[in-house]
């Protein structure tokens, strides 16, 4: 049995130290902060549950199914496709993009509409047949260019990349131009295809949490200050201390990455929405629009809000806010009602603000310049999605990898 030192405690962290742990070794976490998760952070807040960030679960992600139990979560499920929301001369118009190949019925109804032509329509199809095909180790292949340049590549009109896919990639990708590595929009374009989005009944901080219940607290130190010095020595708080390995799960440029995002939370009477679905803004781009997406997670789980009220949580991807000269939280409220009341203007006004996040670190830079693939881009004992991409498979899937590498070393 060797002693090993997880340095961090997220998810990438967590996960690396339940795998050595389920291998026999001793294995303690040593987290910086007052609390586990990283970005994976729920606050309670006059009986909503708010995420840090618009967070949801992909069930399809391969290392999310080893890693979590989603029955234990109570994991329930957002409606395949979206609403779109686009602002004409004569008010705010919806309507329902159903995912035909799961609601072939309502798919069918709502496929043709403003934008979205016969010919795009058949495009989505081919595009998801050709990311589903083989492992999912084949959408880390073939070319780096941007996921626009990937999407114009494939025929898809300005309309349908204007109007759907940057809406909800932004919101994804959290960034303003859809400049992230094509692999990545592939690898997403696939686990949405074939898995759901899904929110744990207490909130997305239930993931880390599920991984801590299954190391053991008594593992995981809190408010731990380390200086390392070699691979096999440390200081923690000022001791000493020796393992045979230590991991680095903690990314050490964190505060060089320039992906943000700003979140907003409303307490509102009752939800906007008529179903399970994120309504994408398809206006946020040719008009110069601000809100990325909105979602309702109560609509979804009911524990996210009171009995009787529902939360509304709005996305605004950083460089859409800093583009408008929006540098504050107060200027960015502001701006979002104003929008929102061009949607929604008998209700928005009266929706009670809970909070405005910003995560100003919120995802490494994964643009066409990343080689991007599945094996992470540290040789060393160094876990997390900054190692591999920015997502929850990014995190857990380095972990694992991680978790190999101290295993090979070990036996020698």
């Amino acid at each position: 049995m060797a002693s090993i030192a997880v340095i961090g405690a997220g998810l990438s962290g967590l996960r690396c130290a339940t795998l050595l742990q389920a291998s026999g070794h001793d294995v303690q976490v040593f987290e910086r902060s007052n609390q586990i998760g990283g970005r994976m952070q729920t606050d309670a807040v006059d009986g909503f549950l708010l995420d840090h960030g618009f967070h949801v679960m992909q069930t399809g992600y391969p290392a999310s199914q080893r890693a979590f139990n989603f029955q234990t979560m109570e994991a329930k499920a957002f409606e395949p496709g979206a609403i779109v929301v686009e602002q004409k001369n004569n008010g705010a118009k919806f309507w329902t993009m159903a995912d035909p190949f799961r609601r072939p019925f309502q798919g069918l109804l709502s496929g043709l509409n403003r934008f979205a032509s016969p010919f795009d329509l058949l495009r989505v199809a081919r595009l998801r047949f050709a990311v589903r095909r083989g492992k999912v180790s084949r959408v880390f292949t073939g070319e780096h260019n941007t996921a626009l340049q990937y999407l114009e590549r494939r025929g898809f009109s300005p309309a349908m990349i204007e109007r759907f896919f940057h809406p909800l990639f932004s919101g994804i990708f959290l960034e303003d131009d859809l400049r992230t590595n094509e692999r990545m929009f592939r690898f997403v374009f696939r686990m949405m295809s074939e898995g759901q989005m899904v929110l744990p009944k207490h909130g997305i901080a239930a993931a880390p949490k599920q991984l801590a219940q299954r190391l053991g607290q008594d593992r995981i130190h809190l408010n731990s200050t380390v200086d390392i010095r070699n691979d096999t020595e440390m200081l923690v708080n000022g001791e000493e201390h020796s393992f045979d390995a230590i991991v680095k799960a903690f990314n050490p440029a964190m505060g060089e990455e320039k992906r943000h995002v700003w979140t907003l939370h409303f307490d509102a009477e009752s939800s906007p929405l008529r179903t399970n679905h994120i309504l994408l803004n398809a206006g946020v781009k040719s008009t110069e629009g601000l809100i990325a997406h909105l979602a309702v997670p109560s609509d979804v789980q009911p524990s996210y809000a009171p009995e009787g009220r529902s939360l509304i949580t709005i996305t605004v991807v950083g460089e859409r806010a800093d583009a408008r000269g929006l540098r504050d939280a107060s200027a960015v409220e502001a701006a979002v009602r104003s929008e929102l009341s061009t949607w929604y203007p008998e209700v928005s006004k009266a929706w009670r603000l809970l909070a405005v996040q910003h995560i100003q670190h919120a995802l490494p830079e994964i643009g066409k310049e990343i080689n991007l693939g599945t094996t992470p881009r540290s040789n060393g004992f160094e876990c997390g999605d900054h190692t591999v991409h920015g997502s929850v498979e990014g995190a857990l899937s380095s972990a694992e990898t991680t978790a190999q590498r101290i295993e090979a070393y070990l036996r020698k």
